[in-house]
């Protein structure tokens, strides 16, 4: 398939980006050290953060706030709703396995677009 000129520098630009996603999230994997906060919280699409004034928050990010087994146990009991007002039940992964999850993910789509521009 031959992509136009402007879409393949997008899907190249895509891809530039996903490479360095891939990056970030192997570094995630391989730093092993002991850690406190060693938990994501995922809610639907998003992760569970805090802003700056130590609120929860739900946010779209490629770097999520890691918590304590302590913060999990307290944000598992907040009530999230999706934009039609249901219920989401928060999932909780350990570090290793939310990065994992995240470059297996960003692989499957490099593979994709790469064979694009092919």
């Amino acid at each position: 398939m031959q992509l136009d000129t402007k879409v393949n520098k997008e899907v190249k630009d895509k891809i530039d980006e996903l490479r360095s996603h891939a990056i970030l999230y192997k570094d995630g994997i391989t730093s092993n050290v002991i850690e406190k906060c060693s938990f994501m919280v995922e809610v639907g699409a998003l992760t569970v953060g805090t802003d700056d004034t130590g609120n929860v928050i739900t946010q779209n990010t490629n770097t999520p706030t890691q918590f304590s087994q302590a913060a999990v146990d307290e944000i598992m009991n907040i009530c999230f709703k999706n934009g039609d007002g249901v219920g989401i039940y928060p999932k909780v992964y350990g570090k290793n396995e939310w990065y994992r999850s995240r470059l297996n993910m960003v692989n499957e789509s490099l593979e994709l677009l790469e064979s694009m521009v092919s």
